[in-house]
């Protein structure tokens, strides 16, 4: 069961978010919240899969959440929801990262749509809003966080299978992360792999 954490503090819209989300199949809401605050509470409570937060929360916004959210939970998926589609939190999501950003004019359709992408290691981004890829243009080379996440575990030293361990994934799932990062940076081997993201600061230097 994909588990998912709902915050919002729009009762009505948050309510509806529930509603659409808990009709797919093998998805489970685990939590709602009406605060950012409440959000980081329920999120250490219940451990979820996804958290699809609200860009604009009170107490503690929704980015502050996602920012802290991927400090303590690397592999979360996290999907951002706004009513303003301005460029400056878009790049500013991007750059946590975040795995989706969805406008809420868009159809609840859409809004699946996005949670099945990032399921999967996807990112979404909602079509009209400011495109952009995390840091600086083709800094990011347009990573995914999970792509981002293998990287970072091959960098300290972990072969596929461990990484593939790490992450309760298939070696070949993994296998098919590092190709696509080969092709986004423009190498051959996880060696040159590790040189460039150290380059363009794509890991941590642990």
């Amino acid at each position: 069961m994909f588990r998912v954490l709902v915050a919002d503090d729009h009762v009505l819209v948050r309510q509806s978010i529930v509603k659409a989300v808990s009709s797919e199949p093998d998805v489970e809401v685990v939590a709602e919240a009406s605060d950012g605050a409440e959000a980081l509470d329920l999120a250490k409570q219940h451990q979820p899969d996804l958290a699809l937060l609200d860009v604009a929360m009170p107490e503690v916004d929704g980015l502050t959440v996602a920012e802290q959210l991927r400090k303590d939970r690397p592999e979360l998926r996290i999907i951002m929801l706004t009513m303003h589609d301005d460029e400056l939190s878009v790049e500013r999501a991007l750059a946590i990262p975040v795995d989706g950003f969805i406008s809420k004019s868009a159809p609840i359709v859409e809004l699946l749509e996005a949670i099945s992408a990032v399921r999967e290691g996807g990112r979404y981004l909602s079509d009209g809003l400011p495109q952009r890829t995390p840091g600086t243009v083709g800094a990011g080379a347009g990573l995914t966080a999970r792509e981002r996440q293998v990287l970072q575990l091959l960098s300290e030293g972990l072969r596929p299978g461990e990484i593939a361990d790490r992450l309760f994934v298939s070696i070949k799932t993994v296998k098919n992360h590092l190709t696509s990062v080969y092709h986004k940076l423009e190498v051959e081997t996880g060696a040159q792999a590790v040189v460039e993201a150290f380059h363009r600061g794509l890991v941590s230097r642990n």
